[in-house]
C-alpha cells in the first residue's frame, strides 16, 4: 500500500503564470530538540493525479493537512475562505451553493446549468454533494486548485477544483484517536477513527464526527431557539494489498441532518411604496397594486423596513382575493438579525451516501493502471418561512374592495371571522407564506487510468471516464421548488367554489393535505400534485463521457513541457413538467407527467500547454516558474 501522510505543516502556492516557491515561516516544522535546525516540511498532493511534493507541481494549489484544518479552524467547506485567496463560498436561496475561484463559479440558477469549480472526494466528481453541510473530518489532505483543470479533472472545472482526499487505512498498525468539545450554546463535537489491522494484507478504518448545538437565531412567534445543528457523518473503509503490484480500498461514507437551519437569510428591505400618479397622470387604485417593487436599492443601514407584501405573489393575489386591501408589513423590521417572526420553525433535512472504490496495479515496473469508481445518493430539503417576518395586519373579515363582487358573498362563508384554513399552513386569519426547496439525486462514475514512470524524458498519464447523474423526481414529493402561502389557497378555493369562474375549471387541492386546522407544512404529508402552490419541476439526466491525457517531456533537468488534451461528450435531458399553479385539471388527469423532453449535446475537445522550470537561483533553495 502506497501511503504518504506528511502533517507536519502545509506549504501554500498560489498564483496563475509565475510562482516563486519560497520557505515561509508558517511551512517550518521544528523538532523538539532547541539545537536542532528548522527545516522544510514536504506536502504531498495528488493535484496531477499522482503523487508529487506540492512545490514541483506547477498548479496554483493551496493544500491543507488535517492539523491544519484544526490550527486555522477550517471547519468546513464554508470556512475555506478565510485561508484561501481568490475563493468566495455562498449560499443562495434554494439549496445550492456558490463556491468561486477567481470570480469563477455557479451563478446561474438551473437544474441543468454546470458549475464552473469542481467537487471531488478521492478525485471522484461529485454532482450532488454535501460540502456546505458537512465538516471535514479524519482527513489526509484538501487541495484547491485554481482552474482551469479540465484536462486532468474534466467538466466543471474551469474555476478550478476542490478535492478532498480521506485518510486511508494503514497496514500492519493499530491506530486510534478520539476528540471531544464542549462549548456555548451547548455545543458537542466528537470526532474520532480507529485503524484496525487485519493481518499483514489488509487495514478497517473506522471514522466519524457528531455535531450538536442549540439554536443561535429567536423565533419570537413560536418561542423556539432555530438555526442548530445537528448532524453527523460515519465512513469505513477497507484497504487491501495482496500482492507487492497490485493494492486498492472501498468505502463506504453516511452523511444525515435533520434540524432547523436556516437556508437564507434574513430579510432587510427599503420599502417600495409604489406610486399613485405617473408623469401627472393619477394611477388607479386597482392598478398601484402592480406599482411596487417590493424593495428598492438602498445602502444596509438604510434598510429597515419589511417588504411591500403587495409586491409578493401571494399577497398581490391575496388583495384580489379579498383578503387584503393593501401592503401588510407595516412595521418596522426587527433589526437584529437574530430575531426572525415565523409561524412554524424551519426544518432542514440533508443526506448522503457516498460508496467509492479504487484499484491499482503496477502491470510493469514503469506503468501503473488505476479504476476509480463511486455510487452516490444524496437528497436535501429545506422549508423555511422566506419573508421571516409576520404581518403587522389581519385578513379582512368582510370582503376587501379589490374582489369580483359577483364572488363576495362567498367570502364570509369560506373564510368566516377571516380565517383561512389551509391544508398545509393551519387555520389563520393572518398572511403565511413558505417555500419549500429540495432534491433527490443519483450519481455513478467509472475512471480508468494509465500512467507512466520512464527513467527517460517522456512520460504520459492517460485515461478516460464515464458520469451518470440524475436529479428531481415529480414522484417525490420533496423535489423541486414550492412557494405555498394561505393566500394561493384561498383564491382556489373561492374558485372551485363558484364552478371554476375564475381559472376556467376546477384547480385540485394537493391531494396529500390533512385539510385540517392543525396542518403542518412539517408533517410530511404534502404531495406536491395540488394547484393551489406554486411548484416548479426539472427531472433532470446528464451522461458524460471523456477520454483525456498529458504528455510530459523533460527538454532538460530542469524544464518539462507539458501538452495536455481532452474530448468531452456531453448529454443532457429535461422533462418539460408544466407549472400547474392555478391550472384546472380534468378527472383522472396527471399534472406531474412529462409534457415532453429538452434535449442539448456538447461534444469540445480543450487541452492546454506549458512549461515548468526550476532553476538554481542564488536566493532561494527551491525555486518553480511556469506558464500554461
Amino acid at each position: 500500500m502506497r501511503n504518504n501522510r506528511h502533517s507536519k505543516c502545509v506549504w501554500l502556492a498560489g498564483a496563475s503564470a509565475l510562482v516563486f516557491g519560497l520557505a515561509a515561516p508558517a511551512a517550518m516544522a521544528q523538532d523538539d530538540s532547541d539545537e536542532s535546525p528548522r527545516t522544510l516540511s514536504t506536502v504531498t498532493v495528488t493535484t496531477q493525479k499522482t503523487e508529487e511534493s506540492i512545490q514541483d507541481v506547477p498548479i496554483a494549489v493551496s493544500a491543507f493537512d488535517e492539523d491544519a484544518l484544526n490550527r486555522l479552524q477550517l471547519a468546513g467547506g464554508p470556512d475555506l475562505v478565510k485561508s484561501i485567496p481568490n475563493v468566495s463560498f455562498t449560499k443562495g436561496n434554494f439549496t445550492s451553493f456558490n463556491f468561486k475561484i477567481r470570480g469563477i463559479g455557479a451563478d446561474v440558477v438551473a437544474q441543468s446549468g454546470d458549475a464552473g469549480v469542481g467537487i471531488h472526494q478521492n478525485d471522484i466528481p461529485l454532482t450532488a454533494n454535501r460540502l456546505f453541510e458537512a465538516e471535514f473530518y479524519d482527513v489526509e489532505r484538501v487541495e484547491v486548485l485554481r482552474g482551469p483543470q479540465g484536462t486532468l479533472y474534466g467538466r466543471n472545472a474551469t474555476g478550478g477544483v476542490f478535492n478532498l482526499i480521506t485518510a486511508k487505512p494503514v497496514l500492519g498498525e493499530f491506530q486510534a484517536d478520539a476528540e471531544l468539545t464542549y462549548g456555548n450554546y451547548n455545543t458537542f463535537k466528537g470526532k474520532g477513527m480507529v485503524n484496525l489491522p487485519i493481518g499483514d494484507a489488509a487495514a478497517l478504518r473506522v471514522a466519524g464526527s457528531y455535531l450538536s448545538r442549540d439554536g443561535y437565531v429567536d423565533n419570537l412567534t413560536t418561542g423556539n431557539d432555530v438555526d442548530d445543528r445537528d448532524l453527523y457523518s460515519i465512513r469505513a473503509t477497507l484497504a487491501v494489498e495482496p500482492t507487492d503490484w497490485a493494492r486498492g480500498w472501498i468505502s463506504v461514507e453516511h452523511f444525515e441532518e435533520d434540524d432547523s437551519r436556516l437556508r437564507s437569510g434574513k430579510q432587510l428591505c427599503a420599502k417600495d411604496p409604489g406610486f399613485d400618479t405617473f408623469m401627472g397622470v393619477p394611477v388607479t387604485a386597482f392598478d398601484q397594486l402592480a406599482t411596487s417593487l417590493g424593495c428598492v436599492d438602498a445602502p444596509l443601514d438604510q434598510s429597515r423596513d419589511r417588504v411591500n407584501s403587495q409586491a409578493t405573489l401571494a399577497g398581490g393575489l391575496g388583495i384580489l382575493a379579498g383578503l387584503l386591501n393593501g401592503d401588510v408589513n407595516t412595521d418596522p423590521a426587527i433589526a437584529d438579525l437574530r430575531k426572525i417572526e415565523s409561524a412554524f420553525d424551519p426544518m432542514y433535512q440533508a443526506e448522503q451516501t457516498l460508496y467509492s472504490w479504487k484499484a491499482e496495479a503496477d502491470i510493469s515496473d514503469n506503468l501503473l493502471l488505476t479504476y476509480l469508481g463511486s455510487y452516490s445518493e444524496s437528497s436535501v430539503v429545506s422549508r423555511e418561512d422566506y419573508n421571516k417576518a409576520s404581518a403587522a395586519l389581519n385578513f379582512n373579515e368582510t370582503a376587501g374592495p379589490f374582489i369580483n363582487p359577483a364572488l363576495a358573498p362567498l367570502y364570509g362563508l369560506l373564510f368566516p371571522g377571516g380565517v383561512v384554513t389551509d391544508p398545509e399552513l393551519g387555520a389563520a386569519n393572518s398572511f403565511r407564506t413558505f417555500d419549500l426547496s429540495g432534491a433527490n439525486s443519483e450519481q455513478t462514475t467509472h475512471e480508468l487510468r494509465l500512467q507512466s514512470d520512464f527513467d527517460g524524458p517522456f512520460n504520459f498519464n492517460l485515461g478516460a471516464i464515464k458520469v451518470d447523474f440524475e436529479s428531481i423526481d415529480p414522484r417525490n414529493p420533496e423535489d423541486g421548488y414550492y412557494v405555498l402561502s394561505n393566500a394561493l389557497t384561498a383564491l382556489t378555493q373561492i374558485n372551485n367554489a363558484a364552478g371554476g369562474a375564475l381559472f376556467g375549471g376546477n384547480v385540485p387541492l394537493d391531494t396529500g393535505s390533512t385539510a385540517t386546522t392543525t396542518a403542518s407544512l412539517f408533517d410530511l404529508s404534502l404531495n406536491g400534485d395540488g394547484g393551489n402552490y406554486f411548484r416548479s419541476l426539472s427531472p433532470y439526466e446528464l451522461e458524460s463521457f471523456a477520454v483525456f491525457g498529458e504528455g510530459y517531456y523533460d527538454v532538460s533537468d530542469d524544464l518539462q513541457l507539458t501538452l495536455g488534451l481532452r474530448y468531452t461528450d456531453d448529454q443532457k435531458e429535461q422533462d418539460i413538467v408544466n407549472t400547474f399553479l392555478f391550472t384546472p385539471q380534468a378527472a383522472g388527469a396527471d399534472p406531474l407527467a412529462s409534457q415532453g423532453k429538452l434535449k442539448a449535446d456538447f461534444q469540445e475537445v480543450t487541452g492546454r500547454v506549458g512549461f515548468d522550470w526550476t532553476p538554481d537561483l542564488s536566493f532561494t533553495d527551491d525555486s518553480l516558474i511556469y506558464g500554461f
